[in-house]
């Protein structure tokens, strides 16, 4: 374990969100004298922060995130959502002894095994999917990170149990703002989903974000098991980066000789064959015939989440209950907020995929859709501009998608790159997008919500975009579900 921070050391703490609250607790449990600060001091107005105050820390109610950061003559520990332009002055945030990322830093204090998921799309559902299957095999995983629970909380709920852990594992979500600046990182296995354009509008261009994406990889030695994505090309230069050990999940059924000996996820409709581990040199086959998510990632995330429980397993020295995995995929019900069937109104479905805030995400939701000859699905897109192009959604709009309803700040881009391959409609608010796309869609078709665009034009996050869509259908079923749909 580093000791980044020592005790009756300073620390400063940026960022008043969730993962700065865990991070000042955490310093402050360690005998560390906190300080925080936030451009946003409705932040600190919450009952847990009072509690934050009231045990010594600190909150810099005169100070705002600048360039100062850089200088600060204490530890400095950073949440994931502060752009560093704001406090270094560089688009990535550059490696300096002083600062650390809460989820860097948390993972340096962590004493058990750690799992982490990166990628752009399909990482909380696999980081729960991975804790599900843990489970289901008798492990006791800690399961968050840039997803749910920020790992320091993790850190502080091992060192209050009195040396009786309650976990003997981490699953952890890590984003490319975590990675950009890690400095020291070692799970035991590292899942890199996929890379598509996202975050443009922090990192400016593909390649900056890219290289963000990769970054831990560069930091790891033999003791880490990188699960690549065999269906992209990052895992040829990636590789070359670090000393990690290489494992693939992919759809090929002709493998690239550069996969080597290394275990292999084959992806198949019905099933996942699997090779490439000791007593599966010769291939195993897990069923896949009851597990209950759609979209076309999602199958993708089952063979990196598969792969991982049994690389973990096999780590440990334990064998691989194929029977109980099996059951652990079929109880896995998923998350809200991805490809999450809300309700069928007078035979429209609606679906909300609201976690979709960018292009990648759409292509796999519309890759996952049925084939069902004549176009069906009233697509909602919109929200705030991520920096990307929606032209590489055409394919996929034009086998799935009947017509577009656009809304928010990105409507007018939508729209002009669009409207040359589909009928678009332009709301003007939430609540008129979601009653215009079932004014559309025909009986046995449906209304999908998968914006490409982040929420912050007009909620507080995904979750809340997701919830006002849950609404809007369920007044949507109390006014029609007996009488009919406007126009019938």
């Amino acid at each position: 374990m580093e000791e980044f921070i020592a005790r009756g050391s300073e620390v400063l703490v940026v960022g008043g969100g969730r993962s700065g609250l865990s991070a000042a607790n955490l310093a402050a449990d360690l005998g560390a004298k906190v300080s925080v600060v936030d451009d946003d001091s409705g932040s600190f107005s919450t009952a847990d922060w009072e509690r934050f105050r009231a045990r010594g820390g600190h909150i810099l109610g005169d100070r705002t995130i600048g360039p100062w950061i850089r200088e600060s003559p204490c530890k400095v520990i950073m949440s994931p959502g502060i752009p560093p332009i704001r406090w270094s002055g560089e688009v990535v945030a550059p490696p300096l002894a002083h600062v650390r990322g809460e989820l860097e830093w948390a993972a340096s204090l962590w004493p058990h095994p750690v799992i982490a998921i990166a990628g752009t799309n399909g990482k909380s559902t696999t980081t729960a999917l991975v804790g599900h299957l843990l489970s289901a095999v008798g492990h006791a995983p800690f399961i968050g990170g840039n997803f749910g629970t920020p790992l320091s909380e993790g850190v502080r709920q091992v060192l209050q149990s009195g040396g009786h852990s309650p976990y003997d594992c981490g699953v952890i979500e890590v984003s490319s703002f975590q990675t950009e600046s890690m400095q020291a990182f070692s799970p035991s296995l590292y899942l890199l989903l996929n890379i598509t354009p996202d975050h443009l509008d922090r990192y400016g261009d593909y390649d900056l974000y890219r290289e963000a994406k990769l970054r831990a990889v560069s930091l790891f030695g033999e003791k880490t098991t990188v699960i690549w994505n065999g269906d992209q090309e990052d895992y040829r230069t990636g590789r070359k980066g670090g000393g990690a050990k290489a494992a693939f999940v992919t759809h090929s059924e002709r493998l690239p000789t550069s996969f080597g000996e290394a275990p292999v996820v084959r992806i198949h409709p019905d099933r996942l064959e699997i090779s490439g581990i000791g007593e599966a040199s010769s291939g195993w086959q897990i069923s896949t015939r009851n597990f209950r998510l759609s979209g076309g990632g999602n199958l993708e995330n089952l063979g990196f989440s598969v792969l991982a429980v049994i690389l973990f397993l096999r780590g440990r020295g334990q064998q691989i209950p194929l029977p109980l995995l099996e059951q652990g995929i079929a109880s896995f019900t998923g998350l809200p907020h991805r490809m999450e069937r809300i309700a069928t109104v007078r035979g429209v479905t609606f679906v909300n995929d609201s976690k979709a805030t960018n292009v990648g995400a759409v292509e796999a939701a519309l890759a996952g859709l049925p084939d069902s000859g004549p176009p069906t699905t009233v697509l909602i897109l919109g929200g705030r501009d991520k920096g990307g192009s929606y032209l590489p959604l055409v394919p996929g709009i034009r086998r799935h998608v009947k017509e577009v309803v656009v809304l928010g700040e990105a409507r007018e881009k939508i729209r002009r790159e669009l409207s040359p391959h589909v009928p678009v409609e332009e709301a003007s608010d939430f609540q008129e997008a979601v009653a215009r796309a079932f004014s559309i869609a025909d009986p046995g078709g449906t209304v999908l919500l998968s914006p490409a665009c982040s929420s912050y034009d007009m909620f507080h996050g995904y979750e809340e975009r997701g919830e006002r869509f849950r609404e809007a259908v369920m007044r949507l079923e109390e006014q029609f579900g007996e009488k009919g749909r406007p126009g019938s």
